[in-house]
């Protein structure tokens, strides 16, 4: 997560070769300490709020990349099938 700008250049082109558990881990390991602070009496709400703000903005850039990628492989596919369906005489 960290480095997604840099990560997203080295995605495997089918989205099923994707590793999703060491994403999952690095992502987990990413909003531990931040969820945690909103345990502190006083300043948890406040910091609960930033922290779920941004947690939401790089969950939304996540979503739409992923999105992204699944959009790819099917306009791909589609391409694939159409260009197989067309003969030349």
């Amino acid at each position: 997560m960290t480095n997604w700008e840099e990560q997203k250049k080295h995605l495997p082109a089918d989205i099923h070769q994707f590793n999703w558990r060491t994403f999952q881990q690095e992502y987990r390991d990413y909003i531990d300490l931040a969820k945690l602070a909103q345990f502190i009496p006083v300043i948890g709400a406040p910091v609960g709020a930033v922290v779920n703000y941004r947690l939401l903005d790089k969950l939304g850039r996540t979503a739409m990349n992923a999105y992204r990628m699944r959009w790819l492989a099917e306009s791909h596919i589609t391409q694939m099938a159409n260009y197989n369906c067309v003969r030349f005489y």
